[in-house]
């Protein structure tokens, strides 16, 4: 990974901890108001593709790094931190808020927050953060009252209707090959104009290579989405049907949820359920619904989904996002996803990505573990193997399989062919670490 231009970090979001971003928020709205017909859009208003990759090209390490930085309600916590630990109340009622606060210019809402408080000050209401968030209709630290789950209620007025269904891609379910035609126009639209393909190159085997074949099966893991109780399921309150698809095809594997807007397929997000965290493989949708905004209103609905499959599996909780490449701008915006963590490269430890931010800036290649020698796991990094005579070895001779550590394999070699496979085995081991190399198998 130092090596290369662009190196991949792994990314993941915590599900459970997920807080919404204002311009995620805007997303949202935009989607419920364009169902509710409260605003309709057309693709001549919305910027060109090449006018948003050049907007977000342009786009600053510190804008992004702020981007990533940035916490829920961090004003109005300010303005209450103010009142509980802010002593001097002529100074509170004499001077303008944005003075003490030292910001610019405050919003409307906080001027009102700062009012009230000043209000209950006045009048000896408040003593304690308990005092303040009582006074409160809105409890800017509470979570829930900001989900994604409250933006994905559908509204009972509705012109538009947009639903998700969830289909098993492989082995493929019935209604994933009754459907497969209508993705791959979809996915055929996007990948010529967003990508600029060439259609020779989107074709149905192609397509069906890329993102359809999957090494998981439905028996792969073992878990609680194996056994369902599907009546019980579909009668609890607090499990939201809407947001999963088809509670009928829930378990764990490769799958397709497919964005129905009126009956007709206008998106496809491809996910792996997995036993400890549900994947995102890709994401295609049709252009003419570009103004949607339907890349960032897809990762938030596949966030609210792991929410849910984690009421059925409470092992899964992380949203995997694929790679994190801090030197490809387009793609940072997978950090805007908080809290997001990056795994260190050397010693396969997770660390906030606000931080490894910071390191990204200075150098396109880090490790974010700090080195310290109290560090056991720091001491199995992947540069200090150099003995590969323990690592298992399967290998199939005269039809007869077997399982041997590399020592005892290289009997079975000339010897002219020993360094050979040695330097074959050693690279591996450099590439996989000393803790995983000492749990794998290496098939010849």
């Amino acid at each position: 990974m130092n090596l290369t231009c662009c190196p991949l970090y792994t990314i993941k979001c915590d599900s459970n901890k997920f807080q919404l971003r204002r311009s995620q928020k805007n997303t949202l709205k935009l989607i419920k108001n364009y169902l509710d017909n409260k605003n309709q859009h057309s693709n001549k208003k919305c910027n060109s593709s090449r006018d948003r990759e050049s907007i977000i090209s342009n786009l600053s390490n510190d804008y992004i790094l702020n981007r990533i930085n940035q916490r829920k309600n961090t004003v109005a916590e300010r303005i209450i931190d103010l009142f509980i630990n802010f002593n001097d109340f002529n100074d509170l009622e004499s001077k303008k808020p944005e003075e003490i606060l030292k910001i610019k210019k405050l919003k409307a809402k906080h001027v009102r927050l700062y009012k009230k408080l000043l209000l209950l000050k006045k009048n000896d209401k408040i003593k304690n953060k308990e005092d303040i968030l009582s006074s409160l209709k809105r409890n800017p630290f509470d979570s829930n009252q900001d989900s994604i789950e409250n933006y994905l209620t559908p509204s009972k007025s509705f012109q538009n209707k947009l639903e998700t269904r969830l289909v098993r891609s492989f082995p493929p379910s019935k209604e994933f090959v009754e459907s497969i035609t209508e993705e791959h126009k979809v996915y055929t639209k996007y990948q010529t104009i967003i990508h600029k393909d060439k259609p020779s190159e989107c074709s149905l085997a192609q397509f069906k290579r890329f993102l359809c074949d999957s090494p998981l099966l439905p028996n792969s893991y073992k878990g609680p989405l194996n056994s369902l109780d599907l009546k019980r399921l579909s009668k609890d309150k607090n499990f939201r049907e809407d947001i999963v698809g088809d509670i009928n095809s829930i378990g764990y594997g490769s799958f397709h949820q497919q964005y129905i807007l009126n009956g007709k397929i206008i998106a496809v997000g491809v996910i792996d359920i997995l036993n400890r965290c549900i994947s995102s493989v890709y994401f295609f949708y049709d252009p003419d619904y570009q103004f949607l905004n339907l890349g960032t209103y897809s990762a938030l609905r596949e966030i609210a989904f792991v929410r849910q499959i984690s009421k059925l599996d409470t092992n899964i909780q992380w949203y995997y996002l694929g790679f994190y490449v801090h030197t490809c701008k387009k793609m940072r915006y997978k950090g805007f996803y908080y809290p997001s963590y990056l795994l260190c490269p050397e010693v396969y430890t997770w660390h906030p990505i606000e931080e490894c931010s910071r390191l990204l800036n200075a150098n396109k290649y880090s490790r974010f573990a700090p080195i310290e020698k109290t560090d056991q796991t720091i001491t199995e990094d992947q540069d200090q193997i150099d003995n590969v005579d323990n690592v298992k070895i399967k290998f199939d001779i005269h039809g007869e399989l077997k399982f041997v550590k590399f020592r005892e394999f290289c009997s079975f070699l000339n010897d002219e062919y020993i360094p050979e496979f040695k330097h074959l085995v050693l690279n591996y081991c450099k590439l996989f670490g000393k803790s995983v190399s000492d749990r794998i198998v290496i098939s010849f």
